[in-house]
């Protein structure tokens, strides 16, 4: 008998706590892409980025250009003339090299610009997340959009509501 009241209150304690998880999950990569002009930004940012990379491949096929031009004419020079070139065609390399970091690098001018442009976004989608979670008493809203979820209720799927709270 003791060991059934036991039992029991473990029963009971248990079904309390797993009832007490409140948790739902969304998807924001849906929930930006309900957003038009998210859309439209992230499109300028591409466009960008291809601009960028058109004028570094442009200027690494002149450097090959000056090689290919270079090897041709090699036999001809004398050794401080293919040194010369030779540094040359390095120098630029270097430049171009250097260039592309400055744009597609971790602090470059392309990430500046994609935070600079997708951060509100980014800022609103969090901030509607956070409103409806602590309205609706949600201790925890997992991102299906950024963390591998193998299953999961579609119940507890919020993104039309944020979609709803973003617009």
């Amino acid at each position: 008998m003791k060991k059934t009241i036991i039992l029991s209150a473990i029963f009971a304690l248990v079904s309390l706590g797993a009832s007490a998880q409140n948790y739902a999950v969304v998807n924001s990569q849906k929930v930006y892409q309900s957003i038009e002009a998210y859309a439209s930004a992230v499109k300028e940012i591409d466009e960008l980025a291809t601009t960028y990379q058109k004028n570094i491949d442009e200027a690494f096929a002149k450097v090959e250009e000056m090689y290919q031009n270079y090897m041709v004419a090699k036999p001809s020079l004398s050794y401080e003339e293919q040194q010369a070139e030779e540094q040359n065609i390095i120098n630029n390399e270097q430049k171009i090299t250097t260039y592309q970091q400055n744009v597609f690098g971790s602090d470059g001018v392309l990430t500046k610009k994609q935070e600079e442009m997708l951060k509100p976004f980014h800022d609103k989608v969090s901030n509607a997340i956070k409103q409806y979670a602590m309205a609706n008493g949600y201790k925890m809203i997992i991102d299906i959009a950024t963390t591998a979820l193998p299953y999961y209720a579609p119940e507890v799927d919020i993104t039309e509501e944020i979609i709803k709270l973003v617009k």
